[in-house]
C-alpha cells in the first residue's frame, strides 16, 4: 500500500510543482512589465511636463525613454505568452502520451486474462502482504 500510495502521491507532486512553477514564473514575469510599464507611464508625464514648460529637444529623449520602456513590457509579456503556450502544448502532449499508455495497457489486458488474473494477485498480495520491516 505504501508504494501505490507513494507513486500517487509522486503523480500530485509533479502536478503540483509544475503549477507551482508557472505561477513563480508568471508573477516575476508581470512584475517586470509592471515596472516598465509604469517607467514608461513616469518618462511620458515627464515628457508631456517638460513639452508644456518649453519646447526644446529634452522631452524627446524621455519620449524615446518612455518609447523603450513600453516595448520591452510587450516584449516581456509576448515572451511569457509565448511560454506559457509552449508549456501547454508539452502538457497535452504528456497527457495524450498517458491516455495512449493506459489505453495500450488496458486493450492488453482485455486480450490477456492471465495477464490481468496476475496482475490483480500481486496488487492483493502487495495490500494485504506483510513486509518483513513492518514485523519490526
Amino acid at each position: 500500500m505504501k508504494g501505490l500510495l507513494g507513486l500517487i502521491g509522486q503523480i500530485a507532486a509533479l502536478n503540483v510543482t509544475r503549477t507551482v512553477a508557472r505561477a513563480k514564473r508568471s508573477g516575476i514575469m508581470i512584475g517586470i512589465s509592471v515596472l516598465l510599464f509604469l517607467t514608461a507611464y513616469m518618462f511620458g508625464l515627464i515628457a508631456l511636463a517638460l513639452r508644456l514648460a518649453r519646447h526644446h529637444p529634452p522631452e524627446v529623449a524621455a519620449l524615446f525613454v518612455a518609447g523603450g520602456a513600453l516595448l520591452l513590457g510587450l516584449i516581456v509579456l509576448v515572451a511569457l505568452m509565448i511560454w506559457n503556450r509552449i508549456e501547454d502544448r508539452r502538457a497535452r502532449r504528456r497527457r495524450l502520451d498517458m491516455q495512449a499508455n493506459i489505453a495500450f495497457g488496458l486493450s492488453l489486458l482485455q486480450s490477456q486474462p492471465m495477464l490481468m488474473a496476475a496482475l490483480a494477485a500481486g496488487f492483493a498480495a502487495s495490500l494485504f502482504g506483510k513486509k518483513k520491516d513492518d514485523d519490526a
